[in-house]
């Protein structure tokens, strides 16, 4: 299965065959391997994808002819077709997603039904509130995938349930210390339950984790993430503490967001200022 999408990546690449699997196998077991008759033990594998110049991610998207891994993934595939008014294949997704309330997919569909309902300001399906709830509920550990599916779903989920899955996903934080971006992850992750605390006016709990924030956004790459985490400062001095010494803060950001053509940060001041 793998060997195949192998072959046609080296062959487009315009490689031999001693150049990919020189120091993997022999020549034998490698057109065997090419051609789906044998298998490569994992640190061989991921030896042929170096040798490739390709990560793993990238192998996966190609793999899959240049689209998201699932079938029915549902941030891709389910608005697609909605977007473009295909309902009948929309909806025969949603019903063979249906089918098994237990798989990963179906949880995502939860997902994404959750966060229509929020987007539309409509009641919340506790039926599928629950298939999430207990996605989460049930992890004994933290992937990056978790940290990035549970950064979408903060805004959805029960408040008090956000607050203990954050600090527990927090804990795998130095195990992706040198991960190639995990922390503009867990920065997104912790920017989006703020934000929520914020509106919650949990003020207290909110400075807290903007510590955390601040401890991430720490060198240049990062700065996006740093303005974005000195305008919740300014946002909770300005509705908790002092409202005159949070607006001179705001206006700063709003400055330096302005120059910067961050429109989200400029909106989302010039918006609270007008309140």
């Amino acid at each position: 299965m793998y060997g195949k999408t192998i072959k046609k990546i080296r062959i487009n690449k315009g490689l031999l065959l001693k150049s990919v699997y020189l120091g993997v196998c022999s020549k034998t077991n490698a057109i065997k391997f090419e051609k789906d008759e044998r298998i490569l033990t994992v640190d061989k594998f991921v030896k042929v994808i170096n040798n490739l110049m390709i990560s793993m991610e990238e192998f996966q998207w190609i793999m899959n002819d240049y689209e998201p891994e699932s079938k029915y993934y549902y941030n891709y595939k389910l608005s697609k077709l909605w977007n473009s008014n295909k309902t009948e294949a929309f909806k025969d997704s949603i019903k063979k997603l249906e089918t098994n309330p237990m798989s990963i997919e179906r949880v995502k569909l939860a997902s994404y039904k959750l966060l229509n309902s929020y987007q539309e300001n409509e009641k919340t399906n506790e039926k599928e509130l629950n298939i999430v709830i207990n996605y989460f509920s049930n992890l004994s550990s933290w992937t990056l995938e978790d940290i990035k599916f549970f950064a979408n779903n903060c805004y959805i989920l029960p408040y008090n349930l956000m607050i203990n899955l954050l600090k527990e996903s927090l804990k795998v934080l130095n195990k992706y210390k040198y991960y190639p971006n995990s922390d503009k992850v867990f920065a997104t992750l912790l920017i989006n339950c703020i934000e929520r605390m914020i509106s919650e006016k949990d003020f207290k709990i909110a400075n807290t984790f903007i510590g955390f924030l601040n401890k991430i956004a720490f060198d240049i790459t990062m700065n996006g993430f740093y303005l974005l985490s000195k305008y919740l400062e300014a946002k909770i001095i300005y509705l908790s503490v002092d409202k005159i010494e949070g607006k001179n803060k705001l206006l700063k950001i709003l400055e330096i967001s302005q120059f910067l053509r961050d429109g989200k940060i400029s909106s989302e001041i010039e918006q609270l200022l007008q309140q």
